[in-house]
């Protein structure tokens, strides 16, 4: 294929861990690259490579059939290389058109022209199908309105080359489709695109070629149309996969108990109304939903950080109003949230401290003095990062360092360490490679099988029939539906997410 993009031989290492080791890739003009790894492979800090972000320490970049030395991100731009990040570069207190046209603002007479920027963006928005408003600020944007923002602003600045990092990981099914259709776009437009991703489906709707990567190095190159899921799997993951087994649930006493829950948020608008709900001891409900009707303020409720609701919450038999973050973990109860970087980690502390985060002021990592044993966190540590393959393996290594999916499997790792008897789980393996996937999806399991109620909050229809027990879906802000796993399937729960009825569904 003829290239637009040529990377021969590029190595980058930090410190003493090789991170690409003498990588070679290619990418032809209007064609779709799928880019295949673990966590920790090496995909990002690859891809950071070309976009100028990562200086390597040997190999050569050729674009357009020229070698480049592209320094900067500024450089790549200039270039017609864009890379859409796994986890935002916006301005939260400026708009939508304000961050999509910065460093390319429409100016005249050197005055900014904010009509201009508006009109040019929801042109862009209608060509691509990208639906937001560009004058919403971007700090009130929910997790897939965000991602919607990152890909026109891309767009805006005229990507030859569009580097995708995991783009569907907060994405609706629905919206994950319209993404498809842009890559469609873009291609048929004579633009190239390179995704990373885990998800093999994705890879197996969308590219032409796939590149495979394995610690560091470049495992192969295959026509899409030459292989399969299957082999794919084998050359991404050296190592046994978990074999997926779901005993009958049994549930036992209510453990979650939400009644006539209601939420206003800072500016006065409904969030959560009426939400009922019964979590049981030993079952899980999957709580399905476009992103944005509640489900992050519903966690934000039920995990203490969010006090100004009103109804009735009772956690393990307790009333959990006016109770801290603090009591209802002491009372036993784990979460993982959806922003594992805003929520999740202190980003520039080691691995170690982050696995304590939450539990410092329990005796269980205290020494008789009452001081915390480090020593003791340590091994915490150590034992998260073994069972679930952290990379690096190092419990001194810095939150910030890891590579997202990485930055996840600490998280999840982290709470389910202590086996919580309530267990709140939005989007568990977001940005996950299939393997800990899998090994995530096992330990749910376990924690179910050993009583504890467990909330999953999930886009992936996959994981949520694959898991759930019950499943409820969330519209703006109320649970409109409910019923046993069985008795829905993803069109019917497509119907409900987007506000329709079984009724809609017979005409």
């Amino acid at each position: 294929m003829d290239a637009l993009l040529d990377i021969k031989n590029v190595t980058m290492r930090f410190g003493s861990l090789v991170a690409n080791d003498h990588v070679s890739l290619s990418c032809g003009y209007g064609s779709v690259i799928s880019l295949l790894g673990e966590n920790g492979a090496g995909k990002t800090t690859l891809m950071k490579v070309i976009y100028g972000l990562n200086k390597p320490e040997s190999g050569e970049i050729y674009f357009e059939g020229k070698k480049v030395s592209v320094k900067s991100p500024k450089a790549a731009i200039a270039l017609g290389i864009q890379m859409v990040h796994q986890h935002f570069m916006l301005v939260n207190h400026l708009t939508v058109a304000e961050n999509i046209v910065m460093g390319n603002e429409p100016v005249k007479f050197g005055i900014f022209q904010r009509k201009a920027a508006v009109d040019r963006v929801r042109e862009l928005s209608e060509m691509y199908g990208l639906q937001i408003d560009p004058m919403q600020m971007v700090g009130k944007l929910s997790v897939g309105a965000k991602q919607r923002t990152e890909i026109l602003k891309a767009l805006y600045h005229g990507a030859k080359l569009l580097i995708l990092d995991e783009p569907t990981a907060v994405l609706t099914p629905q919206e994950t489709q319209e993404l498809f259709k842009v890559i469609r776009r873009l291609k048929e437009d004579g633009k190239s695109v390179i995704i990373i991703t885990h998800k093999l489906h994705e890879t197996m709707e969308n590219a032409d070629w796939v590149y495979v990567m394995r610690h560091g190095k470049m495992i192969g190159c295959v026509a899409k149309k030459d292989t399969s899921p299957e082999e794919l799997t084998r050359m991404m993951v050296d190592h046994a996969l978990e074999k997926f087994e779901k005993a009958a649930c049994h549930p036992g006493e209510v453990a979650v108990s939400l009644s006539g829950l209601s939420y206003t948020n800072r500016d006065h608008a409904p969030v959560l109304r009426d939400v009922n709900l019964e979590i049981r001891e030993g079952e899980i409900y999957g709580l399905a939903g476009i992103e944005g009707n509640g489900q992050q303020e519903l966690v934000e409720v039920l995990s203490g950080i969010e006090s100004r609701w009103t109804g009735t919450y009772r956690l393990l038999g307790q009333n959990a109003a006016g109770k801290s973050v603090r009591d209802l973990i002491d009372l036993g109860l784990g979460c993982i949230h959806s922003d594992r970087q805003d929520r999740g980690l202190l980003l520039d502390l080691p691995a170690a401290k982050n696995v304590l985060l939450g539990y410092q002021h329990q005796r269980s990592v205290k020494t008789p003095a009452g001081l915390i044993d480090y020593r003791r966190v340590s091994q915490m540590a150590r034992s998260i990062i073994e069972q679930y393959h952290v990379s690096p393996a190092d419990e001194t290594y810095i939150a910030r360092s890891f590579s997202g999916g990485n930055q996840q499997k600490l998280i999840v790792g982290r709470e389910f360490y202590r086996n919580p008897k309530v267990v709140i789980i939005a989007h568990p393996t977001r940005g996950v490679d299939i393997g800990v996937s899998e090994i995530i999806h096992q330990s749910i399991l376990k924690l179910r099988e050993a009583g504890s109620a467990i909330l999953l909050i999930t886009a992936d229809f996959d994981e949520l029939f694959k898991l759930s027990d019950r499943i409820g879906v969330i519209y703006e802000g109320h649970i409109v539906t409910e019923g046993k796993s069985e008795e829905y399937t993803p069109n019917r729960l497509g119907l409900y997410m987007g506000g329709g009825t079984d009724e809609d569904q017979a005409v």
